[in-house]
């Protein structure tokens, strides 16, 4: 029997995003986990609701979310690995999004289930690049890039 992976999200507390956050009851909850040392998976089967205008295809803002989610949580996994700590141990770090770009080659289907796969291509302490490809049954539909920034935990608490 395999085992289930270890996710990201799991690990980090005070999370509430609405597409990774486990503390967001609305939220998509999708969940990352390593394939290798700078390489994650994230697996999402859409809800009928996640819907473009035409209902046989995904939403091009949830499609985006995902992919952004997914490879901010990789890159906070990332820092974790590079300082020799197990996710969510010690004082906490936390990365935003600085540039999120797409590129749509297709469609994706509502009914299909999405494989992520996210590689960190780029890394240091302020910053990390990571690209992704979002998969059905093998085939790319979107290919993307993140730069994920830094942030203290004092920014994540902020009211303004």
């Amino acid at each position: 029997m395999a085992s289930t992976p270890e996710y990201f999200q799991d690990k980090l507390s005070g999370n509430h995003c609405f597409g990774c956050g486990t503390e967001n009851d609305h939220g998509l909850h999708i969940k990352s986990y390593w394939m290798a040392e700078n390489k994650a998976a994230c697996h999402f089967v859409p809800q009928s609701f996640h819907t473009a205008a035409p209902t046989h295809f995904l939403n091009g803002g949830v499609i985006a979310t995902i992919i952004d989610c997914h490879c901010i949580c990789t890159a906070i996994a990332y820092a974790y690995q590079q300082q020799g700590r197990e996710i969510g141990k010690g004082t906490p770090l936390w990365y935003a999004t600085g540039a999120l770009s797409l590129r749509y080659k297709r469609p994706v289907n509502i009914n299909s289930r999405i494989l992520l796969e996210a590689t960190v291509s780029g890394y240091n302490e302020k910053q990390a690049k990571v690209d992704c490809l979002l998969k059905v049954d093998d085939t790319v539909c979107v290919e993307a890039t993140v730069e994920a920034i830094a942030v203290s935990e004092e920014w994540m608490k902020q009211n303004t």
